[in-house]
């Protein structure tokens, strides 16, 4: 069984846990700054050595998806992986957030088109209309 753990936002893993961890877990969270990311990412890299892991963000509240350079792209540019965490804001109606109970799992809002069509862009897909 592969392990890891995470911190908060913003955060870069102990070096006792890049050694003992499979993979090394980063949060977005608060990180206001694409460029953040990719340093979160190039320290945490840093921090491997000799010994390189998969780096992924399984959390960032953070959109932006009309923008060229936001978090989604800069952990990819970065070669990590980045997590669509979509939550439901206070005020929004069932068809906004993912990870809100219950669930539209239908690409039901604007947030939810923005990452897809972020992701077919990053991709070279072309998405369903």
């Amino acid at each position: 069984m592969l392990v890891s753990t995470s911190y908060g936002g913003g955060q870069i893993p102990d070096p006792s846990v890049v050694e003992a961890a499979d993979f090394l877990l980063l949060h977005g969270n608060g990180v206001n700054n694409p460029d953040r990311i990719t340093e979160m990412v190039n320290q945490t890299r840093a921090l491997c050595g000799a010994h390189p892991k998969p780096i992924l963000f399984n959390e960032d509240d953070h959109f932006d998806f009309d923008r060229p350079r936001n978090n989604f792209v800069a952990a990819v540019e970065a070669f990590a992986s980045w997590e669509y965490f979509d939550f439901r804001m206070k005020g929004e109606g069932f068809d906004e957030g993912y990870q809100s109970v219950p669930v539209n799992w239908s690409i039901s809002s604007d947030r939810k088109r923005g990452f897809f069509n972020k992701l077919a862009e990053i991709t070279g897909v072309t998405p369903n209309s």
